[in-house]
């Protein structure tokens, strides 16, 4: 084991849920401005998700839904932070909808982005996958055949 993956193991075990929850917190103030982030979100809920560390409470549905008439979100608890994720056909199935209270508010915490996007990468690494990889060839030109001589090379 090299000492990258020991620092790494000795920050994930001193990072705690609350401050994963407050890194998600900090992180989803940003995302409407930089929507990038929200991928940092999902991918720290889903992992949570998955240890058990946070739960689905139920469906809302979403008091802004874009494009869509009405859109049903999935309310999720991590310690006393709630939010939302959109649903799937799974979640429309198990879980109830729940009446939405516009008056609920997550605690006010603070955390500098930076720091956010640390312990969200530190406890759910971003998964490189393939797709993001460039060709290694470059996109050959078609050459023009216009009627103009000037552009096919024809011109003196």
């Amino acid at each position: 084991m090299d000492a990258f993956s020991r620092i790494l193991e000795k920050e994930m075990r001193e990072i705690i849920i609350r401050e994963i929850a407050i890194a998600i917190y900090v992180i989803n103030n940003h995302a409407k401005n930089a929507p990038v982030l929200y991928s940092f979100k999902h991918r720290a809920i889903e992992q949570l998700l998955k240890e058990g560390r946070a739960e689905k409470v139920g469906l809302h549905y979403s008091p802004n839904p874009e494009r869509a008439l009405q859109r049903l979100d999935v309310l999720v608890r991590i310690e006393d932070f709630f939010f939302h994720l959109p649903s799937t056909k799974e979640d429309r199935r198990t879980l109830k909808v729940l009446e939405y209270d516009s008056s609920f508010r997550n605690p006010k915490e603070r955390m500098s982005i930076f720091r956010a996007k640390q312990i969200i990468n530190v406890y759910s690494p971003p998964v490189k996958s393939s797709e993001n990889r460039k060709n290694p060839l470059p996109k050959q030109q078609t050459p023009y055949t216009g009627f103009s001589s000037y552009l096919n090379g024809t011109y003196k």
